[in-house]
């Protein structure tokens, strides 16, 4: 046997690196949701990642054993002294590969690293008598010059580019559409001593539009309009109802967004971020879009590296506002920042009068499970409320005390000034109004639809389960609080809304709930687009809900008119973000123009025809509206929604269908 430990060497290098580069990471899909991962699937790909190498490592410690024994002149000592070694290496092992290897080079070079060591250690076990060895053809020798050979070969033909394929399946799902289109593309990767961080772009016509952060496969955050709107939320609540806030405390940086919403309190002074990841700090100067700035470098910003709730516990600063944005509730490590003991904390470290805000994703969890955190978050904070806007994106807000009465004028100052006021209505929020029209619910409701669900605590964190969400419970329970005249009776008779929100805007509310309501049911549904624009167009000023019932947002139409500016001729890909921006406008003869030069070159589409014959009826334009139709009346099939039209543009306009 005293030559079986070089043969186990080499053999455990030749499987480290064979494990990896046969490793089956394409068996099981990236995650988009939950981590639903049974029990097989983290069994294959623990077997077939470390069960080889695990195994051999297990025979190698009886052959050391051996070896010492053979080596030492005290044998009673040699199990004891291999022990030692033994365990001192598993003690370093792991803070040298999280700490120096993974950030400082990553995992697939060492992996390569690892295999090399093992290599050279059945050089050094052999070196004295290495050619003798060798000479005598042995079976083992036999054995270790053919290992060595392949050892040699593999590093030669290893194919290098191997962690992109691995890198590409974590972040496939979030760069192509349904059809397999490239949507986005990686600009940055780290990896850290935790977690591999991919940072995704998306372009429009080459401009940066917007930003995904993934770290592992699990999307942590993004820059998208939608996701814009509820993260800059969190920050515009508290400080609407709280404007004289000073100190502010942001739990998990994400991309920024929050952090850079809050910066715009008028009486921000001082702002602590804590995230527990130094990785997503590093990636703050990394993002370009239009008018992003890098919160990170404002002097009123302290970031602090460390886990959020060991920071409540630990400082003893108080805060105006305090946001939080941890990951999901179900991403593995999450659930304790989601509990009644955390909520607490969190409560403890506000001001009089301070405010907490934090995320509920119901379109991530069980109705039921969504009801445990309410649960929770009311029992630590007694003045607690929910909000949300058109999605299943809700906010919690907590005040510590009874909270005050706001003004209108202290309301609209966010609106008045540029910086919050151009952030608000790029987002959807375009008046005070319709940051009243995202009530949802205050503590009255909640103890009343949690009465019989017990909350989720340290010690049950099981009440959040593995298992996925009913789609469908879930839409119904939301719809139930986005419809009008339930939403906006419970607005008007909440003891909360009647103390912290101006009488002098409640005769104003109702076509804000009203258009909340119709684009929670577009998104959810479906509906009727062109019904759902005239709706906008003729009884609402509002911008945003026009540019969404389009397909476009804010940021696209920004992005769109600065590139038209340099262009006499945009491009095709902007024109129908030129369109809806117009129409936003009320520049009803402007979008006409638009689609009138789409037709010229030749780009004209169905949806294009009926919206501009549309568009024509509404500018006073029958009659081309009516040669229009008749010209493309054999393209036009004739459906439900094609007879709603003609019957609609018959009654309001005079127009004549074609049939």
């Amino acid at each position: 046997f005293h030559y079986l430990l070089p043969v186990l060497l080499l053999l455990s290098a030749v499987l480290v690196l064979v494990s990896y580069l046969l490793f089956p990471g394409e068996l099981i899909p990236a995650p988009t949701g939950v981590f639903d991962l049974s029990w097989w699937q983290i069994a294959l790909v623990g077997v077939a990642l470390m069960f080889p190498a695990a195994l051999l490592s297990g025979m190698l410690f009886p052959s050391i054993v051996a070896e010492v024994q053979a080596r030492v002149s005290d044998r009673m000592n040699s199990t004891g002294i291999t022990t030692l070694c033994n365990t001192t290496g598993a003690a370093i092992g792991p803070l040298l590969a999280s700490f120096v290897l993974l950030p400082g080079i990553g995992f697939q070079s060492s992996i390569i690293i690892c295999a090399a060591a093992y290599a050279l250690l059945s050089i050094l076990v052999t070196e004295r008598d290495l050619l003798r060895f060798v000479r005598k053809l042995a079976p083992a020798s036999l054995a270790v010059v053919g290992l060595w050979a392949a050892i040699i070969l593999v590093l030669i033909f290893f194919p290098y580019r191997r962690s992109e394929v691995h890198f590409e399946h974590a972040s496939r799902v979030y760069e192509r559409d349904n059809q397999g289109e490239v949507m986005a593309r990686v600009v940055k990767r780290m990896e850290g001593t935790a977690d591999t961080w991919q940072l995704l772009r998306r372009d429009l016509v080459g401009e940066p539009y917007y930003y995904r952060l993934i770290a592992n496969a699990f999307s942590m955050s993004a820059t998208t309009p939608r996701s814009q709107r509820y993260m800059r939320l969190f920050a515009y609540l508290p400080l609407a109802f709280r404007p004289e806030s000073n100190d502010v405390l942001l739990l998990c940086y994400g991309c920024g967004v929050t952090a850079d919403a809050l910066l715009h309190g008028p009486n921000v002074k001082r702002m602590d971020i804590v995230d527990i990841s130094k990785e997503v700090f590093a990636f703050a100067d990394s993002y370009s879009t239009i008018d992003y700035h890098n919160p990170l470098r404002d002097p009123r910003v302290h970031t602090v590296i460390q886990d959020g709730r060991f920071f409540l516990q630990a400082s003893p600063r108080q805060y105006d506002v305090i946001s939080g944005e941890p990951p999901p509730p179900k991403v593995a490590g999450s659930v304790n920042l989601y509990t009644q003991e955390f909520f607490k904390l969190m409560e403890n470290r506000l001001k009089e009068g301070g405010i907490a805000t934090f995320w509920l994703p119901i379109n991530q969890l069980k109705v039921e499970e969504a009801k445990a955190i309410l649960h929770a978050f009311h029992n630590a904070f007694s003045n607690a409320s929910v909000w949300a806007s058109a999605d299943q994106e809700w906010i919690m807000m907590g005040v510590k005390g009874p909270g005050r009465k706001v003004s209108e004028e202290e309301l609209r100052q966010l609106w008045s000034r540029p910086d919050s006021g151009a952030d608000l209505r790029r987002v959807g929020i375009e008046v005070p109004q319709q940051l009243g029209a995202l009530f949802l619910m205050d503590g009255e409701e909640i103890d009343r639809i949690t009465n019989d669900v017990a909350p989720l605590t340290d010690n049950y964190p099981k009440r959040l389960t593995d298992a996925g969400w009913d789609e469908e419970a879930t839409q119904r329970f939301a719809l139930s609080y986005m419809e009008t005249f339930p939403a906006l009776q419970h607005f008007i008779h909440s003891p909360l809304i009647t103390t912290i929100w101006p009488d002098t805007l409640n005769k104003s509310m109702e076509p804000f709930f009203v258009v909340r309501e119709s684009r929670y049911l577009s998104d959810t549904i479906g509906s009727n687009k062109l019904q759902e624009l005239d709706l906008y167009l003729r009884d609402s000023r509002l911008r945003i809900p026009v540019l969404e019932v389009l397909g476009s947002d804010a940021f696209r139409v920004s992005i769109a008119e600065r590139l038209a500016r340099g262009s006499e001729t945009p491009p095709l890909e902007i024109m129908h973000d030129l369109i809806a921006g117009a129409l936003a406008h009320r520049d009803i003869s402007g979008a006409i123009r638009l689609l009138e030069n789409l037709q010229d070159r030749g780009a004209f589409v169905l949806n294009d025809t009926l919206l501009l014959t549309y568009l024509y009826c509404l500018n006073g334009n029958v009659d081309k509206a009516e040669a229009l139709a008749a010209n493309n009346a054999r393209s036009i099939e004739k459906d439900s929604f094609v007879d709603w039209l003609w019957e609609k543009l018959k009654t309001d306009f005079g127009f004549h269908p074609p049939w």
